[in-house]
């Protein structure tokens, strides 16, 4: 499964029960702010609108943290995050 459909999958679990202070609740927590407007992305993460799996994580676990996240559905820790040139 690509991250995206990790994401996808796990939004449709948690989209009903994730509060409607999910995203504060993360920026409380300390999660985003590096980014001038972490509030605004977890937003669109939440509504669906940017299909990221580390934050729509980050919120889940800042908002909810009585789910259990299925491992199955967790980022892949394993891929780099930058892929090694094709040609050298």
């Amino acid at each position: 499964m690509t991250d995206k459909q990790k994401y996808y999958h796990l939004l449709g679990e948690v989209c009903e029960a994730m509060p409607a202070s999910a995203v504060d609740s993360a920026i409380r927590a300390g999660y985003g702010q590096e980014h001038k407007s972490a509030s605004t992305r977890l937003h669109h993460v939440k509504q669906g609108k940017v299909a990221s799996l580390p934050d729509l994580v980050a919120l889940i676990r800042a908002s909810m943290p009585g789910y259990d996240i299925p491992a199955h559905l967790l980022p892949d820790e394993t891929v780099p995050a930058v892929a090694a040139p094709l040609f050298t």
